[in-house]
């Protein structure tokens, strides 16, 4: 069984996290940047469309981008565009799609590769805001053809949610630095992925970026990938002028992340709305990983028919109200302090202009009513002139003076 496969048996905790953007971040898309446009018309591309659900019969991106629409149908006119390389596959998004898919909005199908479709993908978008999600198995779109997309005629509203696979840039860095040691030609296979990722990538300025590894140590080489991610968002930036956001996506809070989902948007009011997608996401994925690893022992105790340790609602189990209220005040006091620091640095500034620093670690935890909090606690201690009230994430922030 393939990884594809694999993947479409059940949906894990990373996958859950991602399905928990894609239920939010694009109605809130369509409804603020649909309003931009003629006719009100957005497209929704799957770049990666895959079968459309899952065997369980939960519904996959495709579904889920086409469920946004339907909640949007009545003030919104959404058409969605899925891609899908793999044949059986597309099949069944074809299947899926004629029967689930129709309610909210048009569609269209492409068989192959995203990078032949854009060209197609341009021309039917023509004036109309556009939310591309790239979320392949390895690496995405070539670079080239990601700032195409962003950078397209007539510059309506465009932003790209990206899959940007840490797995497969620290997989590859190890090969990569061998060959240099080792000072011999890659295998076809080996060229082939290094041919891909350089494509994705822009280039093979990543490579020497493995030359300082010294052994086969996976965190040393995640760490060594998470820093290329960066350095590919800001060659992205200073490409396209598009600012990103980004997060890292885990199966438990103490493993490497597998991949960085990556928000390319040109305005402030995108990253705002994407940070609180993320952190109502991220209650979710808590609750999923959680269930995971019940289930886990549950199958392994059946195996060996033995009563599990968390038959009976145990310790693994999760409350959200319980785990809220443990961590809304550690998120509110980490959110406070970087208000301060931004204070220090800036004297003066604007939530919205500096959103990931404002959410700092907390970023894909707490949401927007955890920062309203942190700021009217600094407002009401008389550390801070904005109230948090209102739309205060656009409200000029700095420290209230004090009397000689």
């Amino acid at each position: 069984m393939t990884a594809n496969e694999d993947f479409f048996r059940e949906r894990r905790a990373a996958a859950v996290f991602k399905h928990g953007i894609l239920k939010r971040y694009p109605v809130v898309f369509a409804s603020k940047a649909g309003s931009r446009v003629p006719d009100r018309r957005v497209i929704f591309v799957d770049g990666y469309a895959g079968r459309g659900e899952y065997d369980d019969g939960s519904p996959g991106s495709p579904l889920l981008l086409a469920q946004g629409a339907a909640s949007v149908k009545e003030f919104r006119n959404v058409k969605g565009i899925f891609v899908e390389r793999d044949p059986s596959n597309f099949q069944n998004l074809e299947r899926v799609l004629a029967e689930y898919g129709g309610d909210g909005m048009s569609y269209s199908l492409y068989k192959g590769n995203l990078d032949a479709h854009v060209p197609a993908i341009l021309r039917d978008a023509q004036g109309s805001a556009l939310l591309a999600f790239l979320d392949p198995f390895g690496t995405a779109l070539d670079s080239v053809q990601l700032q195409t997309l962003l950078m397209r005629a007539g510059t309506p509203p465009t932003e790209v949610l990206l899959h940007f696979s840490v797995s497969a840039v620290s997989r590859l860095g190890p090969v990569v630095r061998k060959l240099r040691v080792e000072q011999r030609e890659p295998s076809d296979e080996e060229s082939k992925k290094i041919v891909r990722l350089n494509r994705f990538l822009g280039g093979d300025w990543w490579q020497p970026y493995f030359a300082e590894l010294r052994n086969e140590d996976l965190g040393a080489a995640t760490r060594i990938a998470i820093r290329v991610a960066d350095v590919y968002r800001e060659r992205i930036r200073q490409a396209t002028g598009f600012q990103s956001v980004s997060v890292h996506v885990r199966m438990k809070p103490e493993h490497l992340p597998k991949y960085i989902l990556v928000l390319f948007t040109r305005h402030p009011e995108g990253v705002w709305q994407f940070a609180d997608a993320l952190g109502k996401a991220g209650l979710e994925w808590h609750e999923a990983w959680r269930s995971d690893l019940v289930n886990k022992e549950l199958r392994k105790a059946a195996a060996v028919g033995q009563a599990s340790l968390f038959d009976d609602d145990g310790e693994l189990s999760f409350d959200r109200r319980k785990y809220l209220s443990s961590e809304e005040p550690k998120w509110i006091a980490v959110i406070q302090n970087n208000i301060r620091r931004l204070l220090d640095e800036y004297s003066a500034f604007r939530i919205i202009d500096h959103v990931d620093k404002v959410y700092g670690t907390t970023l894909g935890s707490a949401w927007i009513p955890h920062l309203r909090k942190a700021v009217k606690s600094l407002y009401a201690s008389k550390e801070i002139t904005a109230s948090g009230v209102g739309e205060f994430q656009k409200e000029v922030i700095q420290r209230v003076a004090r009397l000689p």
